[in-house]
Formats: C-alpha cells, structure tokens, sequence
C-alpha cells in the first residue's frame, strides 16, 4: 500500500465491473424454500397422463401420477477479504474501507454470475449439433432461425420478453450488423444489467461472464523472450525473471508450463514467476477466473468471457487452438438459482491496528429438467477474438 500514501494523487481507477444479469434471467421462486435456512429445494418433475380415444361402453385406462426428484443444493460459499492497515488507511485521501466492501460485493456478484451461467452447457439443444461454428453478420440470422426453431418445437413461450440471447459485447457487436453488412437496429441503449433490448424476437443479454475455454499446446521447452498473451496481459518466458509477468524457464518443458500455470492463475509467488501488476491481477484472476486443468502437454484453460488469446512460441506446432465461447438462447426462469446470506462485515484486528473486511455470499444453481428444454447452447468459435 505504499503507493497510495504519496503527497498527490489523481481520481480513483475505474470500477470495472457491471451489474449481475444473472438475477435477471434466473428462476428465483426456490429462494422462498431456503432464502435463510436450509441447504436444499427439492423440485418434482410430474408426469403427464396419456390421451386416449375413448370407445362407448368400455374401459378407460388410468396412468399412475409418476415425478422424479431433482435437487439444488446451495453447496458453494464464495468470499473475499481484505487487511486495511490503520496507517494505510489514515495516510490516504480515499476511503479505502468504503472502496473495500464495495469491491468485495461486486466480486462475489461476479462469481454468481459465473456459477449461475456455467449451467448454460447443460441445455438439451445446440446449435449446429454442438460443433463450434463462428459467428458472423453473414450468418447470424440462420443461428436465431435454429434456435428460435429448436425452442418453438418444444412450445416454449413466445414472448419476446420471456426469450433471451445471452451473448458476449465481441458477439452483440455483430448483430449490430445484419446480413450482407448492411446496418439494422439493435436498440439505443444497455442497462446496467446487460439488456439491451428486443430484437427478431428476442431481448439481447450483452453479458461478459459467459464460460469460455482454449487449449495451449506447449511440447516444446520455451526459450528466453518466448511470450503468451491471454486479454492483453503478456506472460513473458525468461532464463532470469526480474519483471512483472515474467516466467521462469525450468530445467525442462514440463517445469515451464508449470511455471506458466501459477503465473497465470496467481498461484503462491517464489521462483517461478514475477507477480502481475494490480491492473493485471484484476483483468485475470479477480473477473475472468482463469484456470488450467492441468500442465500436460496440452493445457486446458477456462474462464469466463471474452477471452482473446495469442503466442509467440518458437515452437511451430506450440499454439493455442479450441478456443471457444459459449452463449445461450433461453427462456427466462430456465435456470434456477438461490442466494443466501451475503453478509458484509468489517472486525478489528486482534494484534495490530487495522481493519479486517470480509464478506461471505452462498449460492446454488441448477438447470432443472423442466429448464433444460427451454434452452439451446451455442458454442462459438472465438479463434478470431
């Protein structure tokens, strides 16, 4: 915190991240079952009876009332908290407090947003059978025309307001655009919460907290001035690291692409790479969530977002490939979702002068049955983000 504590300092940075859409596009009802006690809702998927044709004078047959049970559990407690150092917080022209609890509200929204839209992929319908395709002003209005398709098959409602597109601000971009690139309407505004607004019947979520995943293939050792780029933010390989970003080239492949793993999920800092800057750490760890399944050959990497990625690998073969975004068309309510207690509290330290901010939200997400007809899946092909 020393570099708050100059003489002269400007305006704060700005606050980047947006309003939870995900309250908007959630079935809520299961809140009223465990909003302050209990850790599951039970909800029944009830069968419907048979419809027969009925002969004078005989027997009519009788179905038996069947359901099946499915459950949300709230099973995932989120957190954040910050030390404030009573020296800190005295030598500052800013409220560092105030700014602590507001930033730890909106990261845990942020992950509820994240938890509750990794459901997505769980639809019973995809676009172009699930094969990622990329999305273009050319093409569209065919993807609206197989998902409005896919859905009024299945009688979901037709109400443009019930109908949602939950898409990335690189996608809404595109449909800014119609066929041919001529320029079509695509409302004047964007609320806090991503709606836009109606458009070919539907109403356009612009969301940036959508699942997204890309493979990084690094079989070769990576030599000095080698460099993977993931949203702007350079990780650079190097023989001696010295500088933010950089990462440690280990005694062999294996070691640098676990090397590569702390650095780009802010794993414990020691030897194998230089810390990211504030901004940085920001971009990466807090919003996106950034993981590798692992440090095979081939790395698996998720977040959410739009995620663009690049390398300068020596390697020919060493790229990135499958990198893909999933948005959903779906019917409001097909997922449902319950919060609990997000409680905010500020404590004493016991040794020392400060304050200790913390806050705490717990939540549970689930696509019901009922829920996953009403939605279809569209994995994009974001190698061009």
């Amino acid at each position: 915190m020393d570099d708050v504590r100059k003489e002269f300092w400007g305006d704060l940075q700005v606050d980047l991240f947006v309003a939870n859409s995900a309250v908007y596009l959630a079935n809520t009802s299961l809140e009223d079952l465990i909003r302050t006690d209990g850790r599951k809702a039970h909800k029944p998927i009830l069968s419907h009876p048979q419809i027969g044709t009925y002969t004078p004078h005989s027997d009519i047959d009788f179905d038996e009332k069947d359901a099946s049970k499915q459950t949300l559990e709230v099973d995932t407690f989120e957190y954040a908290a910050e030390d404030i150092d009573i020296t800190e917080e005295k030598q500052t022209p800013y409220n560092l407090l105030e700014h602590s609890l507001k930033s730890i509200r909106k990261g845990l929204n942020n992950r509820v947003e994240q938890e509750f839209l990794g459901n997505i992929t769980d639809a019973d319908h995809d676009i172009n059978d699930g094969t990622a395709l990329e999305v273009t002003s050319a093409n569209i209005l065919d993807i609206l025309e197989e998902a409005e398709g896919k859905l009024g098959a299945f009688d979901a409602p037709y109400e443009t307001a019930m109908r949602a597109m939950v898409l990335g601000p690189r996608t809404v971009a595109k449909l800014r655009r119609a066929k041919s690139d001529r320029e079509t309407a695509l409302g004047d505004s964007t609320l806090k919460n991503g709606v836009i607004g109606p458009w070919q019947g539907w109403t356009v979520v612009q969301n940036n907290n959508l699942p997204w995943s890309a493979t990084l293939t690094i079989a070769t050792k990576p030599i000095d001035g080698d460099t993977v780029v993931i949203s702007g933010v350079t990780f650079e390989f190097k023989d001696t690291i010295a500088t933010a970003g950089q990462v440690y080239i280990g005694a062999n492949v294996a070691a640098s692409r676990a090397n590569l793993k702390l650095a780009v999920e802010g794993g414990t800092v020691g030897t194998a790479y230089i810390a990211l800057g504030i901004r940085d750490q920001f971009l990466l760890y807090r919003k996106r969530n950034l993981s590798f399944d692992g440090s095979a050959q081939a790395m698996g990497l998720s977040g959410f977002g739009d995620i663009s990625v690049s390398e300068t690998l020596t390697a020919d073969a060493d790229v990135w490939s499958a990198q893909e975004l999933q948005s959903v068309f779906m019917i409001r309510g097909a997922i449902d979702m319950v919060l609990q207690f997000m409680d905010l509290k500020v404590a004493d330290k016991e040794k020392g002068f400060a304050d200790l901010s913390k806050g705490i939200i717990g939540v549970g997400t689930n696509m019901f049955d009922d829920g996953k007809v009403l939605a279809v899946n569209l994995t994009q092909d974001v190698s061009n983000f």
